[in-house]
């Protein structure tokens, strides 16, 4: 064999050598990254229509939370409607029953709510007040043209599917007059994105 072969097998075996001597990164529990699921994404902003609750009828409402997850500290804002409908009132002067009907008006209920759960399984926690657009005899006992409320709620969230939620729960509202002696409940379902 001419040396020229065994130069050059000798200089493979010296590179193949080497490059096995040079230090490979060690994998330590910290280093290791979980790939990240293209299709799990946290949804913090929501949309919903809901009967009852905070929207004392019928609204629609926004929900958003803060930390740019799904659950955490956020807060609400929502437009409702409450029918026309007539309150009764007692008349102490005169001892007698009266009725006085109330028109249609609009509600703005706002506040902060704290979301916990995971995956589609949530419960919320929020606390916050009800402009009421007219006066309430049912809720206050001086006459203006509108009212004011506060009101606290406890509420499930379920997602169905990657962005639809439904929720339901209770709502109680407190006046200056007094707190409901019970709870009103409270359907919604929206789109979160």
């Amino acid at each position: 064999m001419p040396i020229r072969n065994y130069i050059i097998v000798a200089a493979l075996f010296i590179c193949s050598s080497l490059s096995a001597q040079t230090a490979q990164p060690s994998i330590t529990a910290d280093s290791i990254v979980p790939a990240k699921n293209p299709y799990s994404r946290n949804f913090t902003q929501l949309v919903y229509a809901s009967l009852f609750g905070p929207t004392i009828f019928a609204g629609l409402n926004y929900d958003i939370r803060f930390n740019g997850t799904s659950t955490g500290l956020g807060a609400r804002v929502g437009l409702g409607m409450v029918p026309d409908y007539h309150e009764a009132y007692y008349n102490k002067a005169d001892k007698a029953l009266h009725y006085i009907d109330l028109p249609a008006a609009f509600t703005v209920p706002f506040g902060l709510n704290y979301v916990m759960g995971a995956k589609k399984h949530f419960i919320e926690f929020g606390v916050g007040m009800i402009y009421l657009g007219r006066d309430s005899l049912m809720f206050d006992d001086i006459t203006t043209n509108y009212t004011w409320l506060g009101w606290f709620e406890i509420n499930y969230r379920r997602a169905v599917g990657k962005h639809l939620v439904t929720r339901w729960g209770f709502t109680n509202i407190i006046s200056s007059r007094y707190a409901f002696p019970l709870s009103i409940p409270e359907f919604g379902m929206g789109y979160r994105f």
